[in-house]
């Protein structure tokens, strides 16, 4: 039997430099929310499949990897880690103080049709924050994020938001909840704003209808916003909602205020049930998907049968943002660090552990250094791989080097060499000088 080399369809294999591109963005990002206060949580990638089915209904079977296990029990790969984040919580540490910052990074798995951007393996970066009810913890998020992107160098970012409360208080007026409520989210999410309205007037809800109907006429011109808090103001009883808009204002000033590029789309829902308050997605100017999103989801506890709690968080897509960074092509702030490589080329037992010596001390310094024992007939041959291999310099070291304590050290940044004392080597190269 011949076996194929291409991967499963809608998964993807990297090689450098992307896997290392999409390494530095995960790095980044871990060190971007510890100087937050954010803690790591990791779950497993194997969970039950109830645990999503409870927050999303059956019908998110037919978007995930589910299979039972030698017990026959169901399980699946998980298609997101927010909802194993609140098992963990509930499991262990709902004695602790409020609140509770945590960040992930992990692989997630959904059985979506491939396309750009989207496969059916990736990796997720996020933060929760558990027993954060104030607004100004939704806005932590968008800080966070800010810090994130400038630390790579994604300048050309964008977010749209919205108050999901809106819709699900319009949806609580019309009786509307359960499977009807995420097919009414699911709607709104994918622009079907008929359908939308068909299903309020379905409850006899006219009066919802048109207000659906009014909102996502405002969808393209995020500038009329202000009229937002007028449209709701017609409908009966309309104090929830309104107050609901003036959350999303104060929201909006806040974030406006620290810089960040936000617009407000009126008919932006998100189409996941969970959510309760505000929301968000990230956008690239030019790029076909958003590369982040999250919101405020209270009280996911309670599907889970333990106690309310104020919970906000978001996601990023690792993959989706790598392909942001370099649609343009431009130069990214990566580096993977000076490198170095050293050629003894004399096979001696007792010349080989004092090089080895130095090489150890470069990496300890922080330096990437491959090390090779080969012979002074190849030494064209390691020239030419370090020139391809984009390697900074190349340290070489023969028997009339070893006689006199010394090293020829070639700078290919330069195109220059030197004569260096052994003793000496790593503290030049770590220098750079």
């Amino acid at each position: 039997m011949q076996i194929t080399y291409e991967p499963l369809r809608g998964f993807k294999d990297y090689i450098p430099p992307e896997s290392e591109i999409l390494s530095w963005i995960t790095q980044t990002f871990v060190d971007v929310v510890k100087r937050f206060g954010y803690r790591e949580i990791r779950t497993p990638t194997v969970e039950s499949f109830q645990l999503f089915a409870l927050k999303s209904g059956e019908e998110i079977r037919e978007s995930m990897f589910i299979f039972k296990d030698k017990a026959g029990r169901e399980v699946a790969l998980r298609p997101e880690i927010t909802p194993s984040v609140i098992r963990v919580y509930l499991k262990e540490m709902k004695h602790l103080p409020k609140p509770i910052r945590l960040y992930y990074v992990g692989y997630v798995f959904r059985y979506d049709e491939p396309q750009f951007g989207r496969y059916r393996e990736f990796t997720q970066a996020g933060v929760e924050i558990l027993g954060g009810e104030d607004l100004y913890f939704d806005v932590e998020l968008i800080e966070v994020l800010e810090e994130f992107y400038d630390s790579i160098g994604l300048k050309n970012r964008r977010y749209k938001v919205n108050n999901i409360a809106i819709f699900k208080d319009i949806a609580k007026r019309a009786g509307i909840d359960g499977v009807e409520l995420d097919r009414f989210l699911h709607y709104l999410d994918k622009g079907m704003y008929d359908r939308a309205s068909k299903l309020l007037k379905a409850r006899g809800a006219y009066e919802e209808a048109k207000l659906v109907e009014e909102i996502s006429q405002i969808k393209d011109s995020p500038h009329k916003f202000g009229s937002m808090k007028e449209i709701v103001s017609r409908i009966r009883n309309a104090e929830e909602l309104v107050k609901h808009v003036e959350v999303l204002e104060r929201y909006l000033d806040i974030v406006k205020s620290i810089g960040a590029d936000v617009v407000v789309e009126p008919a932006f829902a998100r189409g996941i049930a969970y959510y309760t308050g505000i929301i968000f997605e990230v956008v690239v100017p030019g790029f076909p998907v958003s590369i982040a999103g999250g919101g405020r989801y209270d009280d996911l506890t309670r599907v889970y049968g333990g106690e309310s709690l104020a919970t906000t968080g978001f996601a990023i897509g690792v993959e989706r943002t790598m392909l942001a960074l370099t649609k343009d092509n431009t130069s990214l702030p990566f580096s993977r660090g000076r490198q170095v490589l050293v050629l003894l080329l004399v096979d001696d037992i007792q010349a080989y552990p004092k090089i080895y010596s130095i090489v150890r001390d470069l990496r300890r310094r922080g330096l990437i250094v491959q090390f090779e024992l080969t012979s002074p007939s190849k030494l064209s041959k390691w020239l030419e791989y370090a020139s391809k291999n984009f390697i900074d310099y190349i340290v070489i070291v023969g028997k009339k080097e070893l006689e006199l304590g010394t090293a020829t050290v070639r700078d290919m940044r330069e195109w220059s060499q030197r004569i260096v004392k052994l003793d000496e080597i790593s503290k030049i190269l770590a220098t750079g000088v």
